[in-house]
């Protein structure tokens, strides 16, 4: 019997609540169970177990000779959100078991024109569905996103900052001798001019930042003395 992964494309009504249970929110779209008389169990063995699970309404029917539409968008169970009176769009969004797909029905209300109801929000390749996913992400991840930031804009300012000609690489803990003995070699000017050098790590380039600013405070009390 073929397989995909735990589950049969054959399988009972259970197996079917079960696979259910896996693909979290999909649309459940029984077919064949009319068309085989070796089948044991139907449309209404089916609907019980369905019923049972309490994820009957995450059925959807075909009827034989007509095309039929699935838009799991408007099948997506919606949580609890008693919690949520007074908060954004976007701070509800923030929210671990919320997506915006939960939030098209609302979103459809306050911009009609651009949430048309044939707009193709499910399509893996539509246009809309990825600019509606890159809103989510830069909601949900707002704070990530901005530490990464300013970590990218400090290693900007970090590749510009000048190594002195008096800096001991030698003394760098944590630097491999091989590494040791490249920076050596090729006296680096700037930190962005040895993460360039091949086979240089950026750790190396952050010990050497650091070692840089222990190295010089070294040098001061030694020419205090």
């Amino acid at each position: 019997m073929p397989e995909v992964g735990p589950f049969h494309l054959t399988m009972t009504a259970l197996e079917a609540v079960e696979a259910a249970r896996a693909f979290k929110n999909a649309v459940i779209v029984p077919i064949h169970f009319e068309d085989w008389a070796h089948f044991s169990e139907g449309r209404a063995e089916v609907k019980k177990a369905f019923a049972n699970a309490e994820m009957e309404r995450r059925l959807l029917w075909p009827e034989r000779g007509r095309p039929t539409s699935i838009n799991p968008q408007s099948e997506v169970e919606m949580p609890d959100l008693s919690s949520a009176l007074g908060q954004s769009l976007a701070q509800i969004l923030k929210r671990p078991e919320i997506t915006i797909e939960h939030l098209v029905p609302i979103l459809r209300e306050l911009a009609p024109d651009v949430f048309a109801e044939d707009q193709q929000l499910v399509s893996n390749d539509g246009f809309f569905r990825n600019e509606l996913k890159s809103v989510e992400t830069e909601i949900k991840y707002e704070g990530y996103l901005q530490q990464q930031q300013r970590a990218i804009e400090r290693m900007k300012k970090a590749e510009q900052r000048t190594i002195p000609e008096w800096f001991d690489y030698k003394s760098v803990s944590g630097l491999s001798r091989e590494m040791q003995e490249t920076l050596i070699r090729i006296r680096p000017r700037t930190l962005g001019h040895a993460s360039r050098i091949p086979g240089v790590t950026p750790a190396a380039v952050s010990l050497v930042n650091v070692y840089i600013e222990i190295q010089a405070k070294r040098r001061q009390k030694a020419l205090a003395v």
